[in-house]
This record gives C-alpha cells, sequence and structure tokens, in this order.
C-alpha cells in the first residue's frame, strides 16, 4: 500500500498548522459526554494530519501520520523529553524507565535488557501458559464473570513470578496487591492537573489512599530485594538480574537499591495495567465474533491439547497472534504517546516551540481508512503476513517504538498470544443479554475498559 502523502491544512495564522481552540472542544466535549478518544479523532478528521491545539497557554500539536510520527520516535527523539506528566509522576514512580531521561535511562535500559532477551522471554513461557490454565480452571460454566478481573490477576500473577520470582497464590494476596496498584496507579490522573503538586500536599481521601497503596508496594519491593541481598544468586528474572548487573560501558557502576525499587515499581505497574487491559478487550473482541473465536479453539486444541501452552507453541499460533494484534489495533493501551519539545524544530515547515507537548495517537492513527479498510471492523486477517508487508510501519506501534520502545514487547506478546489461546481453547465467551454491542472505555493512563468486562461462559 503506498504512504499516503501528508495532508496538512492551511489554517488563519500562518505560523500554526489548522486546528482549534481548547475551550470550546473541551466544553462541548463535556456536555456531549464526548471521551479523549473522540476529541483527537474528531480533531484529525476535521483538521488533518498536524493539529495545533493550545491550552492555558501551551501549545500542543497532534501527530496523525505515519511521516510524522517516525520522526517523532527517530529522528526527533533527542528535541523532547517525557513531558509533564511522567516528570510529575517522579515523584511516585521514582527515576526508572518510564520517567527517567538520558542519560539515564540509556544506562539503565542496558541493565534491564537482559532480562528481556529472547532466551529469558522463551523460560517465562511456562510461567505464562501454567497461569493461563489456572486463571482458566477457575471459572464456572453456565456463568457471567468480570473478565477483566481475571486478567488483572493474570498478569499480575505473571508480572510477579517472571519479573520477581513472586508467587502470588492466594485470591486474597492477588486483591491485596491489585488495590494497592490500583490506589497506586490513582496518583498517575493526578499528575494531569495544572496543580498537582499542590493537590498531594493537601489530607484528601484519595492522596491517602495512593500513599497507602505507595508504602505497600514500597514494603513488598524493598522487601524483595534486602532478601535477595542476603541471598545473592540469579534465580532467572529481573529482580536478580538488576542486583547482580553491572553497566557493561561502566563495570564499576551498579544499581543502588533505590534504583532496583524504581524499576521493579515501574515494570510492576506497566507489566499488570496495559498487559490485563489488551487482553480483557480482545476478550470482548473474541465474544462478539464466534466465528474467529472458533477458528481460534482450533488452532489452540491442535497446538496444546490436553496441557499448558509454553513458548514453544507461540510460534505455532499465528492466528492467535493475529487476533492479539487486531485487538491491539482497535483498542491499544497505550493509546497515545506523549513528549514536551526541549528545544524549537521544524515540523513540515511550522515551527514547534520549546515547551510545546506533541502526541502520536495511537487510537487516532490505527484506526486510520487511508491504512485499514473498514477500519472499525475486527478483522484478524488484516495481519497475514503477506497483508502485513502492504502497510507503512507507523501505522501500527501499539508498544511505541525508538529508544524509549516498550522494553517488555516481547514478554507482551507471548503472554496475550499464549494467554488468549488457551481461553479460547477452553470457554466459549458470550456477550451478556442486553449487553451494549459497543464497548465503552476509559481513556485514563492507559485505555481500559469502563464498566469491566461481564461475559457468560459455556465450557467447549
Amino acid at each position: 500500500m503506498p504512504l499516503a502523502p501528508l495532508d496538512i491544512r492551511p489554517s488563519r495564522d500562518p505560523r500554526y498548522p489548522a486546528g482549534s481552540a481548547f475551550l470550546p472542544p473541551l466544553l462541548s466535549g463535556m456536555f456531549r459526554r464526548i471521551d479523549a478518544t473522540e476529541s483527537i479523532t474528531r480533531l484529525a478528521t476535521r483538521f488533518g494530519d498536524l493539529v495545533h491545539t493550545t491550552a492555558f497557554g501551551r501549545h500542543i500539536y497532534q501527530l496523525n501520520h505515519p511521516t510524522l510520527i517516525e520522526d517523532f520516535f527517530l529522528k526527533d527523539a533527542a528535541k523532547h523529553h517525557r513531558g509533564m506528566v511522567m516528570q510529575r509522576a517522579r515523584v511516585i514512580l521514582g527515576d526508572g524507565l518510564l520517567t527517567s531521561e538520558e542519560p539515564t535511562h540509556m544506562r539503565q535500559r542496558r541493565l534491564a535488557q537482559p532480562a528481556f532477551h529472547r532466551q529469558r522471554i522463551a523460560a517465562y513461557g511456562e510461567t505464562i501458559g501454567r497461569e493461563a490454565v489456572r486463571i482458566s480452571a477457575s471459572w464456572q460454566p453456565g456463568t457471567t464473570t468480570d473478565l477483566h478481573e481475571s486478567m488483572l490477576e493474570l498478569a499480575l500473577r505473571i508480572v510477579g513470578k517472571c519479573l520477581f520470582d513472586l508467587d502470588v497464590n492466594s485470591r486474597d494476596e492477588v486483591r491485596r496487591i491489585s488495590a494497592a496498584v490500583d490506589a497506586f496507579m490513582g496518583f498517575l490522573p493526578l499528575a494531569l492537573l495544572p496543580f498537582s503538586t499542590q493537590i498531594q500536599r493537601l489530607p484528601l481521601p484519595a492522596m491517602r489512599r495512593i500513599r497507602r497503596g505507595q508504602a505497600e508496594l514500597d514494603a513488598l519491593i524493598y522487601g524483595m530485594i534486602r532478601e535477595r541481598r542476603a541471598h545473592p544468586g540469579d534465580r532467572g528474572d529481573l529482580l536478580s538480574m538488576l542486583i547482580e548487573a553491572a553497566d557493561p560501558e561502566d563495570p564499576s557502576y551498579t544499581m543502588s537499591d533505590q534504583q532496583i525499587h524504581d524499576e521493579c515499581l515501574t515494570i510492576l505497574l506497566a507489566g499488570h495495567e496495559t498487559t490485563a487491559n489488551a487482553l480483557s478487550f480482545a476478550l470482548w473482541l473474541m465474544a462478539q465474533h464466534p466465528d474467529v473465536q472458533q477458528r481460534l479453539h482450533a488452532e489452540a486444541t491442535a497446538v496444546f491439547p490436553g496441557r499448558a501452552p509454553n513458548a514453544a507453541d507461540y510460534g505455532n499460533l499465528p492466528y492467535a497472534t493475529q487476533v492479539f494484534s487486531e485487538a491491539l489495533r482497535l483498542y491499544p493501551p497505550v493509546w497515545v504517546t506523549a513528549r514536551t519539545c526541549v528545544e524549537p524544530y521544524e515540523i513540515a515547515r511550522f515551527t514547534i516551540p520549546r515547551g510545546a507537548i506533541l502526541i502520536a495517537p495511537q487510537f487516532v492513527v490505527h484506526r486510520d481508512p487511508r491504512f485499514f479498510d473498514e477500519p472499525l471492523r475486527f478483522n484478524p486477517d488484516r495481519w497475514t503476513e503477506a497483508e502485513r508487508s502492504q502497510r507503512p510501519r507507523y501505522t501500527f506501534f501499539p508498544f511505541a517504538a525508538g529508544s524509549r520502545q516498550c522494553i517488555g514487547e516481547g514478554l507482551a506478546w507471548m503472554e496475550g498470544v499464549l494467554s488468549l489461546a488457551t481461553f479460547a481453547r477452553d470457554w466459549q465467551l458470550t456477550p451478556t443479554p442486553g449487553s451494549p454491542a459497543k464497548i465503552a472505555v476509559n481513556p485514563a493512563i492507559s485505555l481500559r475498559p469502563k464498566h469491566g468486562l461481564a461475559l457468560s461462559l459455556s465450557r467447549h
């Protein structure tokens, strides 16, 4: 498929590309109950591939074309930093991979990368299969179940074991850690607010919950670090490797307990929330399309009948991979990627001022009819090798790209594919009577189902 030319539209002010004042779309969205995903989609439709808006005196540029997005992630990456929200989130998350800037980010990435090498991820496959079977076995036929809760539990079990060698054995323990994670994640929306620093100091119930969640997760992670320091050795997980790691470019450098804590916390939060959301949307889409579900059931039954899947099965599940890809296209957990400009530069002949916010919206580009026929239709066959090869690279970027590409992408793919195949092998999922044909989304820090995911279960 040839790359569509850039659609840059004129505006009244020649200094800026076409766009809209911030407050009218905001107010109309509030009155019409339009969420942020709909708002950015409408901006792209109305104003083209480079959109300019303002908010509280700050310039915002929305990039809606693969050429602009490639430059954003690669050529111009050094001209951005992580942005306002992540800078504020450092108060809670510390200097992990999600929030740190260069050169700290690249050094930390070098230290963490071995835990995500292909051989390590292959070793994680057995854990993924075992935990997916455990969740599947906990479901009851003939019932209606909130599968989003199940996916949060699954993701927590997998990230706990693969990355920290932590066995989360009881439902109560899962709920306790999940509650701490949820409370802790509650801080991130506050970071969007103009006076978030002042809000953090107020004795609000929300801040007390956030602090309790922070204290519980700190106790968990620092407790594991102390135990590993007392009994060193590689257990095949991220925590062991971070404790033992030395920077290949500076072998004298090792990580402090604080740095190890920050990386563990970042990966726990990112690995728990985003993968669970991706699986939840995929299960909902499968329930809406019995033909897709039956085809995936047949593939899974042929590849791993009567046993848990493992890493060796991953390459033999092409249709499950297509289903997960299509779910990530329609409902990317990371639905928009934002950066802040740190030095002026040009995009399509327009000067981007220092301090401007740039966003690359996965939710918009993944649904662009120029690159995906019938873009709102769930069609896993658009992810065959032949179909994929026809599309430009940056029409699909659920894990971002460049030096900031998600370090856990390989693990997320294996977790998604093996889990979906397990559930499709064991269960037939159907929508509950009277449920809406369109799932409501909550575009917070990550895209999640707004009202959970209630589906009816029956055994194959």
